[in-house]
């Protein structure tokens, strides 16, 4: 029931229109960044071009992929940077993409302004390197060229086995180093618990029980979030800005995931919804923490213990993350 990241249900507009934004408002660029942080990515695209007279072409563009029930967060971002185009890009998807010189440098300029904190920030390093490349126009030039493959290497998935093919001289440079250096606004933890955190109930088996006795069960809150590996330090600093103690951060049975999980009743009531109370999470997901208060509120008045009350709870969290019905 957590770590969902994708709605296969549609939601209708009358229930988006409750979401705690406006697409006419910009929204705070801690909290762009935090939703960047989740789910942005800066892409460096080398393709062939007849046309052109390296027979090659370069294109670097900023951008934000998530459901479709999302794209209005895709709007308030847009119209918070005042550049860029956001479309649908698939049935199930919507696409905020930057890919003019001039509107990149707006990107760039915020992103030096309030910098990432994720290991992603090793990627956007690279990718400004490779933006000023393309800014002086030296990727027009065979040397240039080279550069920003080179550069290219170790930014998100790196070169193509075609691309390797065909520039055999190019020399990786190095991936930037990344060390997490905690998190430095409320908003960027909004922005990024938005993207790329769960709010999830669990109802599960419990033999000894002082909860319903028949159906043998108890209900568990939980707040997580589930990265890759490299971003380990960065659950760490999640954490510790909520200030919760103990850390409960394991790795994912591949060992190429880390994972994040509050699931104190105590530190959920007290820490993790008054800070999201504070510093909203936007979009569908806000749906998600509505119904996660609702559920803290029936374990606090102990009617999770009542057949009632634990039918309640059964019903709100059957509408909740993948669960959520279309009514």
């Amino acid at each position: 029931m957590g770590f969902e990241r994708n709605y296969p249900i549609k939601i209708p507009t009358n229930q988006l229109m409750t979401l705690q934004f406006s697409t006419s408002s910009g929204l705070n660029p801690w909290f762009i960044t935090g939703f960047s942080d989740a789910e942005g990515s800066f892409i460096i695209s080398i393709y062939k071009s007849d046309t052109s007279k390296l027979k090659w072409r370069v294109t670097a563009y900023f951008s934000i992929h998530i459901h479709i029930k999302d794209i209005a967060i895709l709007e308030s971002v847009k119209n918070s940077f005042g550049v860029g185009n956001v479309r649908k890009n698939s049935n199930t998807t919507a696409l905020f993409r930057v890919d003019n010189v001039k509107e990149l440098q707006i990107i760039i300029d915020h992103f030096d302004k309030y910098p990432l904190i994720g290991a992603k920030l090793s990627d956007y390093i690279l990718f400004k390197q490779c933006f000023e490349l393309i800014k002086a126009k030296q990727h027009l030039t065979k040397k240039g060229l080279e550069k920003i493959v080179s550069l290219k290497y170790n930014i998100n998935k790196g070169l193509t086995k075609e691309l390797v093919k065909a520039f055999p001289s190019a020399q990786p440079v190095d991936r930037p180093d990344y060390t997490c250096n905690g998190i430095k606004n409320p908003f960027w933890l909004a922005g990024f618990a938005s993207g790329d955190s769960s709010f999830y109930v669990s109802i599960e088996n419990a033999k000894n029980s002082k909860q319903d006795k028949t159906n043998k069960t108890r209900v568990r809150l939980g707040f997580g979030t589930n990265l890759h590996i490299r971003d380990k330090q960065l659950l760490v600093a999640i954490a510790n800005y909520l200030t919760i103690l103990p850390l409960h951060i394991y790795e994912g049975k591949s060992q190429q995931s880390a994972v994040l999980q509050i699931r104190s009743y105590s530190q959920i009531v007290s820490k993790v919804i008054p800070f999201f109370n504070e510093y909203p999470i936007i979009g569908v997901k806000s749906l998600d923490f509505a119904d996660f208060k609702k559920v803290a509120e029936l374990v606090k008045d102990k009617e999770h213990l009542t057949k009632s009350g634990f039918k309640k709870i059964l019903n709100i969290v059957e509408g909740m993350n993948l669960r959520r019905e279309n009514s």
